[in-house]
């Protein structure tokens, strides 16, 4: 004799999460700012760090002597670039949220 038993399908994963400590996939956002030929230094808002940065649809290269670099003060993160992004160039910042 075959005993069929059918119950709901249980998502598991937030629990699952819970026991074994992991966070979930984090949260993202896209900021854009206009490029005016002067300002260099983007602030993002607090408890976003940035991920990937674009500048007039190309993705910029992070580190000292390249495109860009990052700073940090303890609250703010903010994306300086060696040079200054043209005026009417969109500048793109992907972050994520800090935990």
């Amino acid at each position: 004799m075959a005993v069929s038993i059918t119950k709901p399908a249980l998502n598991l994963r937030e629990q699952l999460a819970k026991l074994t400590g992991l966070n979930p996939a984090p949260e993202r956002h896209t900021f854009f700012f206009a490029g005016d030929g002067s300002q260099t230094a983007f602030p993002l808002p607090e408890g976003w760090r940035p991920r990937d940065v674009f500048s007039d649809g190309l993705l910029r290269r992070p580190g000292a002597g390249e495109d860009y670099e990052v700073a940090f003060d303890g609250f703010i993160y903010t994306v300086t670039f060696a040079v200054a992004p043209g005026s009417a160039v969109d500048v793109g910042i992907m972050a994520e949220r800090e935990v």
